[in-house]
């Protein structure tokens, strides 16, 4: 009993401290976007910058976002999706680093 509450706790821990962004799903979709998304950290403040991407009209008419995927390459930042995303043709990325730490993102998007 003691090692299935050691491992749920281990579990909760682990889950709480992921700083990747992961939403809808890539399976059998295509891949639309990837970019590796480098900003240098600023020396007294956490550094914000955004990720704007829409789909070409090349995809043709109702298609729409069926997966986002963001790592994050030095686990001192958060990614949050500010407008659009699964679901919709258009997605707005918002990443916010640590104080004096780099933003380091492996961005896939998929539909």
């Amino acid at each position: 009993m003691r090692f299935y509450f050691l491992v749920s706790l281990l579990a909760a821990v682990v889950v709480v401290h992921c700083t990747h962004t992961f939403m809808g799903t890539s399976v059998y979709r295509q891949l639309v976007f990837h970019q590796e998304v480098k900003y240098s950290g600023n020396t007294l403040s956490k550094r914000i910058e955004y990720l704007n991407y829409t789909l070409p009209a090349t995809f043709g008419y109702g298609r729409t976002i069926q997966g986002l995927l963001a790592y994050d390459l030095t686990n001192s930042a958060s990614a949050n999706v500010t407008a659009g995303g699964v679901g919709f043709p258009y997605v707005s990325l918002r990443m916010k680093s640590d104080r004096r730490k780099d933003i380091r993102y492996d961005v896939y998007i998929y539909a």
